[in-house]
This record gives structure tokens, C-alpha cells and sequence, in this order.
């Protein structure tokens, strides 16, 4: 229960304190990417077929309903997120608008989010999942 409340608020916090492309930005990248996952735990699947570490398998929905799933992966990937509707990772990318020195990097794909400590195994997940990176700074 700590960890994925740790994992939900590290999310949060990156969400929220990043910043990013305009929405007609967000839109655009969101729609070149075709792959979309049922929840965190199929994502997670990916994330380990690709040779990256993604031991957790507790993901939380927030909402439970039709809500965003959010799963800790580890020190490298501290979190995943996958959204029921293309507007939900939408409106998680507008919230990357801010500068914050403290930002992480991102993938995401039309209904997915993988933030990492640095770009490195974002751009090996790229290879195998495409999406578009968004840099810390």
C-alpha cells in the first residue's frame, strides 16, 4: 500500500509540476500513436518484454471506475499510467505546461504514460512501443 501511494503521488507531483507542448500539441502527438492498453499491468508486460525492470504488480485505479491506472515500477521507471479515454492522457500532458526544474521525461502513447529518471530507457521503450518522448527540460 506505501509503494503504490508512493507511485501515485511521484505521478502526480511529475504531472504536475512538468511542462510540456500546447494542448494543440498534446493532440497531434497523442493521435500518431496507435497502440493504446487496457490498464498499468499490460503496459508492465511490455515494459518487461523490452528487457527493462517492472516488478510491481499492484496498480491502483483512481477513479476505481473508469479511472486512470497508475503502477510503481522501480527506481529507474518510478511510474506508469494508463487512462481509460485519449482525453484523460491528454489532460495528464496539459498539466506538464509549468517549467519545474525537478521535471522528469516522459513517453506516452495515445492512452499511456511512462516517466523514468532519464531518457535512456525511455528511447529503448520507444523502439518497442513507439510514442513520443517528452524531454525534462
Amino acid at each position: 500500500m506505501r509503494h503504490a501511494t508512493t507511485a501515485v503521488l511521484t505521478l502526480a507531483t511529475v504531472v504536475l509540476t512538468g511542462c510540456g507542448p500546447t494542448t494543440d500539441e498534446v493532440a497531434s502527438m497523442v493521435a500518431g500513436s496507435a497502440k493504446t492498453y487496457d490498464d498499468a499491468l499490460a503496459l508492465r508486460e511490455d515494459i518487461i518484454a523490452a528487457g527493462l525492470q517492472c516488478p510491481s504488480t499492484n496498480q491502483r485505479v483512481v477513479p476505481e471506475e473508469d479511472g486512470t491506472a497508475y503502477l510503481e515500477c522501480d527506481y529507474d521507471i518510478p511510474g506508469i499510467a494508463v487512462t481509460r479515454i485519449e482525453e484523460g492522457l491528454q489532460e495528464l500532458l496539459e498539466l506538464r505546461e509549468d517549467a519545474d526544474p525537478d521535471m522528469l521525461p516522459v513517453l506516452h502513447g495515445a492512452n499511456w504514460m511512462i516517466i523514468a529518471r532519464d531518457e535512456a530507457p525511455l528511447q529503448q521503450l520507444q523502439d518497442e512501443l513507439g510514442g513520443t518522448i517528452l524531454s525534462a527540460s
